[in-house]
């Protein structure tokens, strides 16, 4: 008689525990118990760390597992919070429009009110017409369905261009990493549609929760944040356990033999890189709203790049290592560039570490490669098997 799956993998309930445990200990520790322990900006820090938790278990299945370095994933990151983005913006922007005008004697039309509302979002950028992408934008349900449409039709057409084209190695990340320069460079124009460099911003502010408090209003997208995390470490273990998950590690290790064997190594890359793509853009949807506001910026390849580094700091090819790293270095990230860390007066030079951070990362990266190649996951299990 076959197992269940989460008897057959116990770590996955281990993570489960321990990410329920954490839950709960931050919600009754928040401003909204009373406690206050963890602060409102606290609390959004962790939920925004969780979204990086999921987008680099993403990333980790993509390269650990299936062997496809990918420096473009933080580009559906950003499609997805675009695309909620928009939604909050426009509902956010009608709601004042709408009250700004209830006082005319003589009530507005539909086209005034929309002309309004365009020219309160894209009166910045000089224009008060709304693009075509924002079709929808009045729509919460259609712009959740954006969310996985979109990124996942952009991985889906491009990966099946590349694939069917066997682009593999370097070649394919360079070409992924063009990819996401292109978007950023499209995004950053005024004419995109999305405000160019100004980007999205107010989306903290929730449409419909005026009257609700920014602490209630984190903790909700921190639960979120916590069950999309576990949903997707459930997922993805599943993915990447079994058959398809031998499959996957076969392409990683020796993509022509198992091509050899009669699989169709195309299909297989084409289905992990479209739904890592989709939890991308879930994780971005989630991420940009605690967050407040997205611009280009947040799509530039070195955005991808960092997901990769995180992901090898610790250690890819296991999930919860693409967990540890993402919250580590996101973590201490926020403590170095928050002005958390003291700085260090050398008496001929002081060491601030908001300069000094990115320096800081990039020596534990290379340090990481050379020395503990299989990351802080690696050295956990090490600790976990070491014989007595």
């Amino acid at each position: 008689m076959r197992r269940s799956f989460l008897i057959e993998n116990p770590s996955v309930m281990w993570f489960l525990a321990g990410l329920g445990l954490f839950t709960v200990v931050v919600t009754l520790m928040s401003e909204v118990t009373g406690v206050g322990l963890i602060s409102t900006s606290f609390v959004k820090t962790l939920g925004k760390t969780l979204c990086l938790c999921l987008i680099a278990i993403a990333m980790d299945v993509v390269w650990g597992y299936c062997g496809i370095l990918s420096l473009g994933h933080f580009a559906f990151f950003g499609i997805g919070g675009y695309a909620i983005g928009m939604w909050l913006m426009y509902a956010r922007t009608e709601i004042v429009v709408l009250e700004s005008l209830s006082g005319q004697a003589i009530p507005p039309t539909s086209q005034e009110i929309s002309d309004a509302i365009g020219n309160q979002i894209f009166g910045v950028v000089g224009s008060s017409e709304f693009p075509l992408i924002w079709a929808f934008a009045d729509s919460l349900f259609l712009q959740l369905v954006m969310v996985i449409l979109i990124p996942g039709l952009l991985a889906l057409v491009f990966g099946w261009l590349a694939f069917r084209s066997r682009v593999t190695g370097v070649y394919l990340s360079i070409l992924t990493q063009a990819m996401t320069l292109a978007l950023s460079l499209y995004l950053f124009q005024n004419d995109s549609g999305l405000r160019g460099n100004n980007g999205l911003s107010g989306l903290q502010n929730i449409p419909g929760y005026e009257g609700v408090s920014q602490a209630t209003i984190s903790i909700i997208f921190f639960i979120a944040s916590a069950i999309a995390l576990g949903a997707g470490y459930v997922f993805f273990a599943w993915v990447v356990s079994g058959k398809m998950g031998s499959v996957i590690k076969g392409i990683r290790d020796n993509e022509a033999r198992v091509r050899f064997l009669g699989y169709h190594v195309e299909s297989y890359k084409l289905f992990i890189f479209t739904i890592t793509a989709v939890v991308s853009g879930i994780a971005g949807a989630l991420y940009y709203p605690q967050a407040g506001i997205i611009n280009p910026g947040e799509i530039a390849p070195i955005a991808s790049i960092y997901l990769a580094v995180w992901v090898a700091i610790g250690g890819r090819g296991r999930l919860y290592g693409a967990v540890i790293g993402a919250a580590f270095v996101s973590l201490v990230s926020s403590w170095f560039t928050g002005g958390g860390a003291p700085n260090v007066d050398l008496g001929f030079y002081t060491i601030q570490w908001t300069d000094w951070w990115l320096i800081v990362l990039g020596l534990s990266f290379v340090a990481v490669t050379l020395f503990f190649p299989k990351g802080i996951g690696g050295l956990f299990d090490y600790l976990v098997r070491k014989p007595s």
